[in-house]
């Protein structure tokens, strides 16, 4: 996904069922600028439209002038949530997500105004280096921006 940052239109977070509430789970020493972005890494934010059908260990929120633009996020689906919104057994969904777990694999996805892109399984370390470098580098490819994130400190 390659996207404009000075025209990308900003995202009703509602449209998507998994997007991550940017007002939850702030890291307040994880605040990046990239370029004319400023990027905020979650750790566990819940789903903004209240159904926990994902576990998001973290996540990052992209703004430009204060209105989000574009998320990344690193997701598992909760089986047993959606055994029971879609009404299919927890056996059957584990069956086709190839787990005996309660949780499908850990996958990237990157939210804008009108796309969910599917990153792929993140197989990754998930200490916090390896998630911000991951983050960063895929907010800087999305937008092509080629000058180094700056952390903000307060």
């Amino acid at each position: 996904m390659n996207l404009d940052a000075t025209i990308q239109p900003m995202i009703d977070p509602l449209i998507w069922h998994t997007f991550p509430d940017e007002r939850d789970g702030i890291m307040p020493d994880e605040i990046w600028k990239c370029g004319p972005l400023v990027c905020t890494l979650l750790k566990n934010p819940a789903c903004r439209n209240g159904e926990q059908l994902v576990s998001i260990p973290y996540s990052m929120i992209v703004k430009r002038d204060g209105a989000i633009i574009l998320a990344v996020s690193l997701e598992k689906e909760d089986l047993r949530a959606l055994s029971y919104t879609m009404g299919i057994s927890l056996r059957e969904l584990q069956d086709e997500y190839q787990t005996k777990g309660n949780f499908s694999e850990l996958r990237g996805f990157v939210y804008s105004d009108s796309t969910r892109e599917d990153q792929g399984i993140y197989d990754g370390d998930m200490d916090l280096q390896s998630i911000r470098i991951f983050f960063l580098e895929t907010v800087c490819d999305t937008f092509d921006i080629l000058s180094e994130p700056v952390q903000i400190t307060k």
